[in-house]
């Protein structure tokens, strides 16, 4: 969905809402609870605050949660193109094998689990590749003990391992109920109290006052729902990361062999 049918999505939701609510209020609330009496303004800043306080929150752990995400994305790809650099410093027959290797594990995190990561769904694929990745490391760490090089490689194989682990936990959290609960629910009462408090303006004033509050306050669910799950929605992040490492990889080890079908 683009920006722009989303902005109008919104502003309708927002609409509604307001002239729900108005109704609502002319309909069952009495001519003498409506007015903006001095006694009921500290009520609705004091609601105002606390609401705003919560949504600030939960937004701010959402937006954490998909920065979270896409850093470990970047992370991970970047320990691929690492890999496939410190690949050439071993024998031909290792470089091969470990470039093949992290060629099936960006093609199986980018067409396999990708797509399954907004269900929170992991791939086997990319799993097994992770487990050959190790073997093959701990099989030169047999042969080469001392090798730096292999150490670093190793330390980079793990941090793979933890960024694609925090990729999937992410793929797979969510807000808990309750805060949707207040979200929605609070908003919602607020923006009646608000009418409530215009209950004795005309239908404009009543529009000019609550409509801007009801598209605050829609856009701010909205942007929570956007940012509690990373790779679902309109923002949801994409494999563009790997994608590039797995053409560096192609493109770094050109051996015909590390081309041959994976596993």
């Amino acid at each position: 969905m683009s920006t722009l049918l989303t902005s109008l999505v919104i502003l309708l939701v927002a609409c509604v809402i307001t002239a729900v609510s108005i109704f609502l209020v002319r309909r069952f609330v009495p001519e003498g609870l409506r007015g903006n009496e001095e006694r009921r303004e500290p009520v609705f800043a004091f609601a105002g605050v606390i609401y705003a306080l919560v949504i600030g929150f939960v937004l701010a752990y959402a937006l954490q949660g998909y920065q979270t995400a896409e850093t470990a994305a970047g992370t991970e790809a970047d320990s691929v193109s690492s890999l496939s650099r410190a690949a050439t410093l071993f024998d031909a027959e290792s470089r091969d094998r470990i470039g093949h290797e992290l060629i099936c594990y960006s093609r199986a995190v980018v067409d396999d689990e990708w797509p399954g990561l907004s269900k929170g769904e992991r791939s086997e694929l990319a799993s097994a590749a992770t487990d050959r990745l190790f073997q093959s490391f701990g099989k030169l760490g047999r042969s080469n003990p001392d090798n730096s090089a292999l150490s670093a490689s190793l330390d980079r194989v793990s941090e793979l391992q933890k960024s694609r682990a925090t990729r999937l936990l992410k793929s797979n959290t969510y807000l808990p109920a309750m805060f949707w609960v207040f979200m929605i629910g609070g908003g919602l009462m607020l923006i009646f109290f608000a009418t409530a408090l215009k209950g004795r303006e005309p239908i404009k004033g009543q529009v000019m006052f609550i409509l801007p509050v009801a598209l605050l306050l829609t856009c701010s669910v909205y942007l929570v729902g956007v940012f509690e799950q990373p790779f679902r929605g309109p923002n949801a992040v994409q494999p563009v990361a790997m994608e590039r490492a797995l053409n560096s990889v192609t493109e770094f080890i050109p051996d015909p062999r590390a081309d041959r079908p994976c596993p």
